[in-house]
């Protein structure tokens, strides 16, 4: 079960991810100072180097302009997505 909970953080780490490169192409360090985050536990969070806290997600998703719902709706469909094709 963990390593399902980590693919699913993974995939929302990822759905992140492609908000922020949609957003202007905003670089860590821009998205950082725009939530008043320093900058290095930023970076660990959207490279994986940190597990996600929750106060991050929702305080990102505000920042990009979306809802942690809607992130972790994409990042659940594109998870259950590879599982299906991994299973096949």
């Amino acid at each position: 079960m963990i390593d399902e909970h980590l693919a699913l953080e993974r995939a929302i780490v990822d759905a992140l991810n492609a908000a922020l490169g949609a957003s202007d192409r905003t670089s860590i360090a821009a998205f950082a100072r725009k939530m008043g985050r320093p900058y290095d536990s930023t970076r660990n969070y959207l490279t994986l180097e940190r597990r996600l806290p929750l106060d991050f997600l929702m305080e990102a998703a505000t920042a990009l302009g979306t809802t942690p719902e809607a992130l972790v709706a994409e990042a659940r469909e594109k998870h259950l997505q590879k599982r299906l094709e991994a299973d096949s």
